[in-house]
């Protein structure tokens, strides 16, 4: 499976779960959009030790498409700034392992 077909299959899972309890709004689709994001990257570095630049800006330009293709004209170039820049300080938290964990939980309840 590549990036973009997991990225994909993710957020149309996080998304339906939203949409399923009346959660669905911009500003949570780049919350997951973010989550989503930082924990493929954190992810990615710890399997392989290390995580190139390409290898980031195919994450952070997958999930942009995914948000593009699904929403249309819904978000623009400061939405998206905001996604890449929430990602970055997201992965800075120390207790991030931890705390995406008990992030991601509220979609497989």
């Amino acid at each position: 499976m590549t990036i973009q077909e997991l990225i994909h299959q993710q957020m149309d899972h996080f998304i339906g779960k939203l949409i399923a309890k009346n959660q669905i709004s911009i500003e949570k689709v780049i919350e997951v959009a973010t989550h989503t994001g930082a924990y493929l990257i954190r992810t990615r570095h710890v399997q392989n030790k290390g995580i190139s630049e390409d290898e980031i800006k195919l994450v952070l330009q997958s999930l942009a498409d995914f948000m593009n293709r699904n929403f249309e004209n819904q978000f623009n170039e400061e939405d998206f700034i905001m996604m890449k820049d929430e990602t970055f300080s997201l992965l800075k938290n120390p207790a991030f392992d931890q705390e995406i964990q008990e992030y991601f939980k509220q979609f497989y309840q």
